[in-house]
């Protein structure tokens, strides 16, 4: 696997958030124009986006227990992801 400085979480937590946020935004939009014939489209895109997110998450929690496990950390930074961890 391509090595990322210091591991994948911190981008698959973005693409999760998009991935989220666009899928609410397109579920918003398909019911507002649920009149149009396009409002079908936005629907459907937001359930691909829906479970495409679903799965990146499932890859984003492995992610950030690998990194949890791996990154070396002091007492603060050990502190501070063991909030993170337990928050997430």
């Amino acid at each position: 696997m391509i090595e990322i400085l210091p591991n994948w979480h911190p981008i698959l937590v973005h693409f999760t958030i998009a991935l989220f946020a666009i899928a609410t935004g397109l579920f918003f939009l398909g019911s507002i124009f649920s009149q149009k014939p396009w409002s079908e489209t936005f629907l459907k895109t937001a359930h691909i986006n829906l479970w495409i997110g679903a799965a990146i998450t499932v890859l984003t929690l492995l992610a950030g227990w690998d990194a949890y496990n791996t990154v070396m950390h002091d007492t603060p930074s050990h502190v501070a992801m063991t909030n993170h961890r337990n928050w997430a």
